[in-house]
């Protein structure tokens, strides 16, 4: 009699889709507070397991009951997280158009424009719109849709100005709004001893595809957010290619 199971291909592609999953979410978590709290459900459910062989009435009934509704834990728990993830899955080409590149014209008279608030330590977040919109945001802060210039992005993050705090919305090279607020995430080994302007950056970049760009009022320093990353650039020139081969990797070309 042949007790070794057959293995069929639906079961190979089921372990390697799995082992995929897990992959995935590792790396997508790799770096925030969501690995903290995985690591500390997985210390709890293995306390459990040792409660159970100890013979712990009370702690194995408050920890059972409590690893019983699992599920909406980790909804409650990794909402931001699952947010994050499905978004990211709907940037499949499948799901629509795929956003334009903009022109080496624009994106050298926008690193003309910054890095000429970086001379002068003016602050400013400008946010680069790419597949995941931000219409929420333009809704929220003061929508001027206007041709984008230096001397328009220099009026908006003047101190003079009452909506210079705020980041400004780039969309298909035009200014779509000014003055948006941003929501700025908690302390993570990520963003510790970012300033306001970079932590925030930090999070609308990571939790959407958004391209940042973030002038720092203390150093005068250029740094790009993207992909839960940041890069720092020095010239302009540095500031093009690196937003051209950002955009390369899912745009189309115009």
């Amino acid at each position: 009699m042949n007790f070794i199971p057959q293995i069929r291909p639906a079961d190979v592609l089921d372990i390697l889709l799995v082992a995929f999953i897990i992959y995935w979410v590792l790396a997508f978590i790799r770096g925030t507070r969501a690995v903290q709290m995985v690591s500390g459900l997985l210390l709890v459910m293995g306390l459990f397991v040792l409660s159970k062989k100890l013979g712990m009435v009370t702690f194995q009934w408050i920890v059972g009951n409590f690893l019983g509704s699992l599920m909406v834990i980790l909804v409650v728990i990794f909402q931001n997280e699952i947010r994050r993830a499905l978004a990211k899955v709907g940037q499949s080409p499948i799901f629509g158009p795929r956003t334009a590149i903009p022109t080496l014209d624009f994106l050298e008279i926008l690193g003309v424009a910054v890095f000429g608030l970086a001379s002068c330590r003016t602050g400013a977040i400008v946010l680069l719109e790419r597949d995941n919109g931000l219409q929420e945001f333009v809704e929220n802060g003061k929508e001027i849709d206007a041709r984008f210039s230096r001397e328009l992005l220099e009026a908006i993050f003047s101190t003079a100005s009452p909506i210079h705090d705020g980041a400004i919305v780039v969309r298909n090279e035009r200014i779509a709004a000014a003055g948006v607020i941003l929501p700025i995430p908690g302390d993570t080994p990520a963003t510790r001893g970012m300033g306001t302007r970079h932590r925030a950056s930090w999070g609308i970049s990571t939790d959407t595809d958004t391209i940042a760009v973030v002038v720092s009022e203390e150093t005068g320093r250029v740094t790009i957010f993207h992909d839960s990353d940041a890069t720092r650039v020095n010239s302009v020139s540095d500031f093009r290619d690196t937003l051209r081969s950002l955009f390369g990797k899912g745009g189309t070309v115009r």
